[in-house]
């Protein structure tokens, strides 16, 4: 890897991890010293085992921020009444088996993140899915009374499609979930930094948000607020863009970032209408990143065939290389030519 994929990659990482710190900040704010606790878990469970890792594989040990910004992410989608061991066993999952399982960082073709959530909400859900209120009195101690507890404002809000939430809470997040995920207007500058500084895919972000608004606004009968309650809810905002815009997994084309960005908001729409799954964003982001793989391979090889060509075709499978993983995929496609 050359120093301008190196620096590209840097920057892309320094970005991401200059806004999770923000929302992290905020998340502090709402829930206290035990947010510092469980983030800090996550982090450093992370950070520990990516390490551990890369002794056992004899790979040198890359001081890059990645296992990091997995923590951070992990740590924000968590309850904050969630037991410590809770969080590090996510956290494990998400460096063993989500990242060096299948080669390390840059290989990965799940957001790691969202793999070790995915995984510790299924083995302890009653942990995972229930939240404090914001602003409650939860100790430090690794256990909360579930007397402060409650189920979220995304469980209420699919089951009576309609929510005792104001605007203003709305925005802000004020709302029983996950520590750091209900942030509307934060969330909504976090993307337009991110997309501005070319760190997030707009293609892929714009798609979501147009099919995934419509989806809400029609079936909603035009309301308005329930579509802001829907992507409040279930940390679709904050999966669109921390985790299926994942610079790590997401297609390298312009074609196939628009179809991904099809294929997430499809899965989102089938979990949200067929099952009563609280955060169909995780499930849809495990299930889209494959698949964006292959859309990759078949774009990339289709490119090569129409290189000569001029036009809209061209540009639309043009590789797009400010992400630095697109030069390793055009590098290897020339050595096997």
């Amino acid at each position: 890897m050359n120093s301008k994929e190196v620096k590209t990659k840097l920057s892309i990482m320094t970005d991401m991890l200059i806004v999770l710190i923000v929302i992290a900040a905020m998340s502090v704010y709402y829930y206290g010293l035990r947010a510092v606790a469980v983030i800090g878990v996550t982090t450093g469970v992370c950070v520990v085992t990516d390490f551990i890792c890369c002794k056992l594989r004899n790979k040198d040990y890359e001081k890059e921020i990645s296992a990091l910004i997995t923590g951070l992410t992990l740590g924000l989608m968590m309850s904050a009444s969630v037991p410590y061991y809770a969080a590090a066993i996510a956290a494990v999952f998400a460096i063993v088996v989500a990242k060096h399982a299948f080669g390390g960082h840059g290989c990965e073709i799940f957001n790691s993140a969202a793999a070790g959530f995915l995984f510790t909400a299924l083995c302890f859900p009653q942990n995972m899915l229930t939240y404090p209120k914001a602003f409650s009195e939860i100790p430090i101690s690794s256990v909360v009374s579930p007397d402060i507890l409650s189920s979220s404002f995304t469980s209420t809000f699919l089951v009576t499609k309609s929510a005792d939430l104001s605007l203003i809470d709305a925005f802000i997040g004020k709302f029983s979930g996950p520590m750091g995920t209900g942030f509307v207007l934060l969330m909504c500058v976090a993307a337009v930094f991110l997309m501005l500084r070319r760190s997030v895919s707009a293609i892929t972000f714009f798609t979501e948000l147009a099919l995934l608004g419509a989806y809400a606004f029609f079936k909603y009968d035009k309301d308005i607020m329930c579509v802001l309650y829907f992507f409040s809810s279930g940390m679709l905002l904050f999966g669109m863009i921390f985790l299926s815009c994942d610079y790590s997994i997401i297609p390298k084309t312009r074609s196939s970032r628009f179809i991904y960005g099809v294929v997430f908001a499809a899965c989102v729409i089938i979990f949200h209408s067929y099952s009563s799954t609280e955060n169909a964003a995780i499930y849809a982001v495990i299930i889209s990143s494959p698949i964006g793989i292959e859309l990759d391979r078949r774009a990339l090889s289709f490119a090569d065939m129409i290189n000569k060509r001029k036009g809209l075709l061209k540009k639309a499978n043009k590789p797009l290389n400010h992400i630095s993983e697109t030069l390793e995929i055009l590098e290897t496609n020339e050595q096997e030519k």
